[in-house]
């Protein structure tokens, strides 16, 4: 990938003048839309080099997150028998898959946004490039990948409820949403990280504890009530809720949280586009 972000270092350099016209976000999405044919050529390149030389090769990208759907499903709903109120186990599946898929997208562009320049410290530190297309690369593959995800949940829903309920029209606005916190989140993690290197450190340590603290796998009356509070304070938890009310319980159950979630991203979407034009510039010198 190296040698493919070099040969097109010259045209960069030629039509980095552009990217540089305004402030903050307008500054970092003129760049993104200059350099989009190039973030998908790295983005598929990614995608193609993560499982280069394996028999299976680009199928792995998708056996991956199903699998693991079949795992949580085995545990939850054989294992341990979890169940809502007098409904099945195929009920059960829908709100587990609904509340899990966005959070394990978010998961994946976290980690893989915060090694990013770490992982590309000679393109950093060597070439005229800009390293917002590094970051954007990154989060799209994270994110091509994983809507594989999100496909079979919106299938099995459909198939367990044999019917598309009118909620799936609000999906492409609540990916839209998410779409923009995981952008935020990219450019803020990876422009950190050449500063804190314990940052993918502790993300990892933060995504396996939160995958149980936000309500993706239980109703939040499940929680004890004096404990409540955690389950409603963690920004993720309205994420969920939000994918929940589209897939599974098929209305608008939580108004709120479709209007934190809004707020949230738009938020990161700024605070990480900021953090990002702030540090960029210094980041050679760092790493």
């Amino acid at each position: 990938m190296a040698e493919l972000i070099e040969q097109q270092s010259p045209m960069i350099r030629r039509t980095s003048d552009i990217s540089e016209s305004g402030t903050g976000i307008v500054r970092l999405w003129k760049s993104l839309v200059e350099h989009r044919q190039l973030i998908a050529t790295l983005a598929r390149r990614e995608m193609s080099d993560m499982h280069a030389g394996q028999l299976g090769g680009a199928i792995w990208i998708i056996v991956h997150p199903l699998l693991l759907l079949v795992v949580y499903a085995f545990l939850f709903t054989i294992v341990l028998k979890v169940r809502i109120g007098q409904n099945g186990p195929d009920d059960y599946l829908v709100y587990l898959f609904a509340g899990l898929a966005p959070w394990l997208l978010t998961q994946d562009v976290m980690i893989k946004s915060a090694g990013v320049m770490l992982a590309n410290i000679s393109i950093v530190k060597k070439v005229m490039f800009p390293l917002d297309v590094l970051v954007a690369k990154t989060a799209c593959a994270s994110i091509l990948g994983q809507l594989v995800l999100l496909a079979a949940v919106c299938l099995t829903a459909i198939y367990v409820r044999g019917t598309i309920p009118w909620t799936f029209a609000l999906l492409p606005l609540l990916m839209a949403a998410h779409l923009a916190l995981l952008v935020g989140l990219a450019f803020l993690l990876g422009s950190i990280t050449p500063y804190f290197r314990d940052t993918p450190e502790l993300l990892r340590i933060f995504t396996t504890i939160n995958v149980f603290l936000i309500p993706a796998m239980y109703l939040p009356q499940w929680v004890p009530e004096a404990l409540r509070f955690i389950v409603y304070v963690n920004p993720f938890s309205h994420l969920v809720w939000c994918y929940q009310d589209a897939i599974y319980f098929n209305t608008i159950e939580h108004p709120w949280s479709w209007v934190i979630m809004a707020v949230f991203s738009g938020l990161t979407l700024a605070a990480g586009s900021a953090v990002f034009i702030r540090l960029r510039h210094h980041m050679a010198s760092v790493l």
